[in-house]
């Protein structure tokens, strides 16, 4: 039987007095695509974070390819890892976050690049190359040349979807990547997300667009106040949602009927 590629088990976070995530356990299989769906302040941009260690979770754990994020074990004990070795396990996974944060001095080409260059050690030319390689995969080749601020929103997220695959990370998490976009320019996104969708990578998305949730997803993950209270496929979560407070959400985001 096939391992799960992530696996999180008792995921708490605490902010000062607030928890903002409440003893979460999930796995997620090579290849499955989660859509994470829930209200504001739910706690699901916070699980992403931590997944890929950029918050420091209070308790729990969780590994990557059977890789414990927070350190090794020593001894029968975890022995937390340094600086230097939190950013090899994070190069495992990439990350998409709601706002472009792309250099602006640089081309798509070398904002792309940069990371192979610099992280992964690659030559220019081999770097260049591979950003090339990903800057065609999300259809911004035309494009290369191109600094920042002379592309449109929607071509902006796109650089930033090749930038993280240029680390071939074996999981990719997505932070509302359509939430700074116009609304004309959504759909181009959400159509490079579902294309790497199609092509096997093991994704876990944050949305607020519902149909592409339920499209494109293989399950869904519904948050509120830090916990997990539904998880179902698609079709099962927005036809037949178990919870009252699934219902409630999905009556007042228009992606489910009244009874």
């Amino acid at each position: 039987m096939t391992e799960p590629l992530l696996r999180i088990r008792g995921l708490s976070k605490v902010f000062g007095d607030t928890p903002v995530l409440d003893r979460i356990d999930c796995d997620v299989m090579p290849g499955e695509i989660v859509m994470l769906i829930g209200p504001s302040g739910a706690g699901k941009s916070t699980l992403l974070r931590c997944i890929n260690r950029i918050e420091v979770p209070t308790g729990g754990e969780i590994l990557v390819d059977g890789v414990n994020m927070a350190g090794e074990p020593r001894n029968g004990r975890l022995v937390p890892d340094p600086a230097k070795a939190t950013a090899r396990k994070r190069r495992w996974i990439g990350m998409v976050f709601q706002r472009f944060n792309l250099f602006t001095h640089l081309s798509a080409l070398d904002n792309v690049a940069i990371g192979p260059r610099r992280v992964l050690g690659m030559t220019l030319a081999d770097a260049r190359a591979l950003a090339a390689e990903q800057l065609a995969r999300v259809h911004m080749s035309a494009h290369a040349a191109k600094r920042p601020l002379q592309l449109s929103g929607g071509q902006q997220q796109r650089v930033e979807i090749a930038r993280a695959m240029a680390m071939r990370p074996v999981l990719m998490l997505f932070d509302e990547p359509t939430s700074a976009l116009d609304p004309e320019l959504v759909g181009e996104v959400l159509e490079v997300i579902r294309e790497l969708a199609e092509q096997g990578m093991t994704m876990l998305v944050v949305t607020h667009e519902m149909r592409f949730a339920r499209e494109v997803g293989t399950r869904v993950l519904f948050l509120d106040a830090g916990r997990v209270l539904e998880d179902a496929p698609p079709k099962m979560f927005f036809d037949e949602p178990k919870q009252t407070r699934a219902r409630e959400f999905l009556r007042r985001v228009h992606a489910m009927p009244e009874a």
